[in-house]
């Protein structure tokens, strides 16, 4: 089913960004799909979605589509962006 798809991949993500350090906020809407949500340092909190391109799972943040190969290396990036 791609809602749990999608909440297993951003709840592993999240497990990442914790690791980096980094928090976030899963929200999980009755009638629509989970988001994940990065606090920045200007105070909002940013979402990062999970979505299904070419057959797989794709992560994007801040409207780009994230290209590194690890979950690891996604949340260094997202933790540093949101830093900024």
């Amino acid at each position: 089913m791609p809602s749990e798809d999608r909440f297993r991949l951003l709840v592993r993500l999240a497990w990442e960004l914790r690791a980096v350090p980094a928090s976030t906020t899963l929200v999980l809407p009755h009638y629509a799909e989970p988001v994940l949500f990065v606090p920045c340092r200007n105070g909002h909190s940013e979402p990062v979605l999970a979505v299904a391109r070419d057959g797989a799972w794709r992560l994007v943040w801040r409207g780009r589509m994230l290209t590194e190969s690890h979950l690891a290396q996604a949340a260094r990036r997202i933790a540093t962006e949101a830093s900024e």
